[in-house]
């Protein structure tokens, strides 16, 4: 029996993140446009026709509702939409151990229909796994067998992870999520794909870190756009009032304008809440991907090329990676997403792969056909890759099973263990039968031993700058030189770890000959004069990003704070909990005045690391993030390399005495 459920939603729990409620003309000012830095590369062809809209709307509720009741907030949302008759939106609901409302179940599935005025209960199911490809099955053949329509749109809601983890994950189901494979034979087994006619107008991912290239792969015959974010998402996720507001206005909007509307709304929401300096959101169209595809292809191509032709390749490409605008984290202590934006690779990565980089910056300028991203993102492009920063091999394994392209598959397996699988080797096998160069069989890799440049000695200059010197040769093999900065409490017996260093205004990098100087400057981050543990997490000509481990309100989080690097101005974004099972955190927390923060440092000793908590402070209206003067004392630096394999090795330990403001190795 039908459950009719008219005010449901007007009994939960304060709303947290609502959506504004100005009019889509308000959304769309030029101000607005401005500061979101929104990108359209091509006029609007699309044409705009009568007819019937659904919304399929896969709402898998995991602890961004049990913990925050975010999926709440914007089923709240839609329903300040009064929706025409012509406009349909079908829910289910699971994933969830619990719902902040009285009436959807955590023990069932659960299926509504919102049709303009009242939320209806039309269908409860036995508990199942949202993060399985029966389950969005289920629901896909549910949703196009009851209510059709001329115009369809599917929105997956939760946590999201990229190329190899997913999106969608169900804490009653030990977390599992749809995985990329999952989702198309979903598709597949519900619609009849076609990329001349695609089945559906819009596959939407209201999480983070799905704009990616693969995503974009398994839907190219299945939907006209892709809506999708290349960085994490805040809890307040999309404005659903405003999206939803703008179709029930004029339902003869045409997809593409109804991806921008999602965008425009989602940003202005996120400037309005103070979130916009670090969020994406890209329209991408389909139609166009394959170019995009081709071009990414042939740039793993030229890699493996120049890998096979020379193993220190990897250490120039790890270079750029490095360099690349990444998403979600992406450091040991926070965790990997594994995913960069491919737009900023190619350009990272011009100098070292002339023949194919700009080929696809050209074919994704082509297909994101819009974009909003916020200033510390104005390196994004739309879409996404996999970069193998983590050289996990379950992630390299997932991004196999979910790679749209073949190329880069084969070079990071290289990469991580010298050898190929017999897919592999008959792939690279008839890539230098193409390519007619000199290379006429696959050579044996031979794998850098890091460990060998352990404990380097050091030099020290004019009594104030630490040299390391470790040659061209196994300088080409790395991917990072960064230095560790440590201060001692006890007259040198313990010392505490601030962090690293890598940015050129810390690390002086000759890496032509294989030289390294510190250039440390006496300063050091600090919240409200309180230093803290930093670690940089990307940094390019434009911004460095830096992640610093705290405790916020007694709970282990990581702080995110961007620095200007032309102006050197710092700000705090906010904090993020580490990524779970490779799926980055949705809950975006910001500062608020009465916050407790005590940062987190480590105990360096012979034996072990231990982490230690300063003492708490309390955020004001005035908290800042700046560079102090670390004061007179006992210090230590040391220089961390990686290689390309992830495996790292430190250099000899030299300590320097700060008196006076004057800095002096001893």
């Amino acid at each position: 029996m039908k459950k009719k459920l008219i005010s449901l939603f007007l009994v939960t729990m304060l709303v947290l993140t609502a959506c504004g409620s100005e009019s889509i003309t308000d959304i769309l000012s030029d101000s607005i446009k401005q500061e979101a830095d929104p990108v359209e590369n091509e006029p609007e062809s699309e044409e705009r026709s009568d007819g019937s809209w659904a919304i399929y709307w896969y709402l898998c509720g995991s602890d961004l509702e049990s913990e925050y009741g975010f999926a709440t907030d914007d089923i709240n949302e839609m329903m300040n939409v009064k929706l025409p008759d012509n406009v349909k939106v079908v829910i289910q609901t699971g994933g969830a151990s619990e719902w902040q409302n009285e009436l959807i179940s955590n023990k069932k599935i659960g299926r509504y229909e919102y049709s303009g005025e009242e939320l209806t209960q039309i269908d409860e199911l036995k508990q199942a796994n949202m993060g399985e490809a029966q389950t969005l099955t289920d629901f896909l053949s549910f949703c196009n067998e009851n209510y059709p329509a001329d115009h369809k749109m599917v929105v997956f809601w939760d946590h999201g992870g990229g190329s190899a983890s997913g999106a969608a994950l169900d804490e009653n189901y030990d977390s599992d999520s749809l995985s990329l494979p999952e989702l198309r034979e979903a598709f597949e087994q519900t619609c009849e794909v076609n990329s001349e006619d695609p089945p559906y107008d819009i596959i939407g991912f209201d999480t983070c870190l799905m704009a990616t290239v693969d995503v974009a792969n398994i839907f190219k015959d299945v939907s006209r756009y892709l809506v999708g974010s290349e960085e994490t998402e805040p809890g307040i996720g999309w404005c659903y009032n405003e999206w939803m507001g703008a179709l029930a206005k004029d339902t003869t909007i045409s997809a593409k304008e109804l991806g921008k509307t999602i965008c425009d709304t989602y940003y202005k929401a996120c400037k309005e809440n103070d979130y916009a300096d670090e969020v994406t959101l890209s329209v991408t169209d389909l139609s166009k991907i394959d170019p995009v595809l081709t071009a990414y292809n042939d740039l793993g191509n030229e890699a493996i090329l120049n890998l096979l032709n020379d193993g220190s390749f990897s250490g120039e490409f790890s270079r750029a990676a490095k360099k690349t605008e990444n998403y979600g984290g992406n450091t040991k202590k926070s965790g990997y997403s594994d995913m960069a934006d491919m737009g900023d690779l190619a350009r990272h990565a011009s100098e070292i792969l002339p023949n194919s980089s700009k080929a696809v910056l050209d074919a994704l300028a082509e297909a994101v056909v819009y974009q909003v991203k916020g200033k510390f993102k104005s390196h994004a492009n739309g879409l996404s890759c996999f970069i193998n920063y983590s050289h996990d091999e379950e992630m390299l394994e997932n991004y196999y099973e979910a790679s749209g392209t073949e190329a880069f598959k084969h070079y990071y397996g290289l990469n991580l263990s010298n050898d190929l699988s017999d897919e592999g080797y008959t792939y690279v096998s008839n890539l230098l039968d193409e390519s007619g160069g000199e290379i006429t069989q696959i050579p044996e890799i031979k794998p850098f031993d890091i460990k060998k440049l352990e404990d380097k000695k050091l030099k020290i200059e004019d009594g104030s700058t630490a040299v390391m010197n470790i040659g061209k040769e196994d300088a080409s093999h790395l991917a990072s030189v960064s230095y560790d900065l440590f201060v001692s409490y006890d007259k040198g017996d313990t010392f505490l770890c601030m962090g690293s260093a890598g940015t050129p205004d810390d690390v002086i990098s000759d890496w032509e000959n294989g030289v390294f100087k510190d250039n440390f400057r006496g300063v050091w981050g600090a919240i409200d004069e309180n230093p803290v543990y930093m670690e940089a997490v990307c940094t390019n000509e434009d911004y460095t990003l830096y992640q610093i481990p705290i405790k916020l309100n007694g709970e282990e989080i990581f702080l995110y704070v961007a620095c200007d690097n032309t102006t050197h101005e710092f700000t705090i974004l906010g904090a993020h909990d580490e990524l779970e099972h490779g799926l980055a955190p949705k809950d975006i927390k910001k500062l608020k005045p009465g916050d407790k923060i005590k940062p987190i440092l480590f105990i360096m000793n012979e034996d072990d690391v231990e982490e230690v908590e300063m003492d708490s402070f309390t955020v004001t209206e005035d908290t800042s993030f700046d560079e102090i003067e670390l004061g007179d004392g006992l210090y230590g630096l040391c220089f961390e390399m990686t290689g390309t394999d992830g495996k790292s090795a430190i250099s000899d330990f030299e300590l320097f005495k700060v008196k006076n403001s004057v800095m002096k190795y001893i």
